[in-house]
């Protein structure tokens, strides 16, 4: 085999994922209270795979008023807010 075979074999496709530019500003408006809730949305491209596209509902916890929701509104989409940052994932990744 030769190295450009074992390269193009071993080869690694990343999805693309893109996020609204202005997810920090809604998670923080939620936060201070300038707004009751938003969404912002995600999308996930793949070679190969089915594109996604949806949205996540940003909100203050029901009971603690300190602490920011965020709920994926489509079945398969999982986020988490790490610190400053937030994660998603997709079961096209």
């Amino acid at each position: 085999m030769t190295r450009s075979t074992m390269s193009a074999s071993n080869s690694l496709t990343l999805p693309v994922i893109t996020v609204q530019h202005t997810y920090p500003d809604v998670i923080h408006e939620v936060k201070e209270g300038i707004i009751p809730s938003e969404k912002f949305w995600v999308s996930c491209y793949k070679i190969g795979e089915r594109s996604f596209h949806g949205k996540v509902l940003v909100e203050l916890d029901e009971v603690n008023r300190d602490l920011v929701v965020l709920k994926p509104e489509e079945e398969g989409l999982e986020v988490k807010a790490e610190g400053k940052s937030v994660r998603l994932l997709h079961n096209l990744l």
